[in-house]
Formats: C-alpha cells, structure tokens, sequence
C-alpha cells in the first residue's frame, strides 16, 4: 500500500501541499499543477509528483469545463489543439522512466518560469485560432504536461486569443482535462499509476478540493495583485534554479 510507503510527516506534507495548491487555484482560479509542482517535489520525487496530480488535473477540470454553457462550441472550436495536447502528453510520459530525475526536474523549472513570465509581464502572441497555431500549441503543451504536469503554454496560447473571459475558462478546462486525459493514460501504461499510487493520487483530489474550498473563502480577503506577484516571483526563481543546476 502507498501509505507504508512513506512516513507520517512526509504525507502530511504532500497533503498540506495540496491543500496550498488547491488553496491558489481557489484564489486566482489557476495554478494548480504549477504550485503542487513547485512544492511536491520537496518531499517526493518528480515522478511520483506528476502521478499524484494527474486524478486531481482530470477531475477539476471537468468541472471547470462543464460549467460553461457553451462547453459543445468549445470543443468542437478547439479539437486539433485537444488532439494533439492528448497525443503528445501521452507520449511524453512514455519517457518518464527512461530519462534522468535531473532532466525530468530541469523541464520541471522550464514549465515553471514560462508561467511565471507569462503571469508578470501578462505578454501576448500573434496568433489566431487557426488549425496549424492549434497543433503547435497542442504539441508543445502536450509535450510539456506529460514530463511535468504543467500546461503553460496553452495558458499563454489562450491568453493571446481574442476571447471571452467565460470562453478561455471553458477553453483551458476543456484542454486541461484532454492534457490530464494523456498523462493519466500514459502513466497507467507505464505503471507509474497503478494499485498503489493511484491511492495517494484519489487522496490528493480530495485535498485538493479542500484547499479550492478554504482559497475560494479566503479570496476577498487577500491583497491578491502583491500575493500573486510574490508568488510567480518565487515560482520563477525555483524554476531558473533548477535549470541552473542541470546545467552546472
């Protein structure tokens, strides 16, 4: 069983990550994997974190995308990037046991700062909706949610479009959920989730939803512009350190 795994403390504090990245997504309304990638990998290995966050990834942002009203036009509106998002997230995972911890933990810190640029500067592409901009920010998304969990490109992809606000929140659910869909499906396949993990995995949802709950309270009460800007800040220079150190 998982939980004769580790020790007490250290599942108290996988949990209590949860709670804090569930607690974000509760605040801003993202940031889930990037903050539970940031902190789990402090007690857990990489790869151990990417199985705990995948159940949790698929099973909010089905409700994240059924929510919106318009869930059937979004959908059909965006099937090349979700096709290749799924295609390219399940093939990257297929690496994860073939590929050192340090390469895994420097990709990691890529996905980090490219979100935590993208969160500071709010910088937007040139691009459209058209098929061929779909691919590529399918298959580079893809590529990253597989290693890492983390999906930051579609973020800056859908940002850039010319969208409603109710729209890019059923658009990142909607390609979240496909991305999650690959992972989960790709880790399943290569027995990184299995009997065992998928357990820490199901308590990892239910955290998770706790902390989304305990955000959502604590939303009207936060300076969110200086916390959100601490914390991409911190996000970045965990990420531009672990790039550093693959490279040193």
């Amino acid at each position: 069983m998982i939980f004769e795994t580790y020790g007490f403390l250290t599942l108290a504090s996988i949990m209590l990550a949860l709670v804090v990245s569930g607690s974000v997504k509760g605040i801003f309304g993202i940031g889930f994997p990037v903050v539970a990638m940031a902190t789990l990998p402090l007690f857990i290995t990489p790869i151990t974190a990417i199985s705990v966050i995948a159940l949790p990834i698929v099973i909010t942002n089905i409700q994240q995308l059924f929510s919106e009203k318009n869930w059937k036009l979004i959908i059909v509106k965006y099937k090349y990037m979700a096709l290749f998002m799924l295609c390219t997230s399940f093939l990257s995972s297929q690496i994860l046991t073939q590929i050192s911890v340090d390469l895994i933990t420097a990709v990691i810190g890529l996905a980090l700062a490219l979100f935590a640029i993208y969160s500071l500067f709010n910088f937007t592409l040139p691009i459209t909706a058209h098929p061929a901009w779909q691919i590529i920010a399918g298959a580079s998304s893809g590529l990253l949610s597989g290693m890492t969990g983390i999906q930051s490109t579609a973020i800056i992809y859908f940002a850039s479009l010319d969208i409603s606000r109710n729209e890019f929140v059923g658009a990142v659910g909607y390609i979240f959920l496909v991305g999650g869909l690959g992972l989960t499906i790709g880790l399943i396949n290569n027995n990184l989730l299995n009997s065992n993990s998928v357990i820490l995995s199901i308590s990892a949802v239910l955290f998770s939803v706790v902390g989304f709950k305990l955000g959502s309270l604590l939303r009207p009460y936060i300076g969110s512009e200086r916390f959100k800007k601490l914390l991409f800040v911190l996000m970045l220079s965990i990420g531009i350190k672990q790039i550093y150190q693959f490279f040193s």
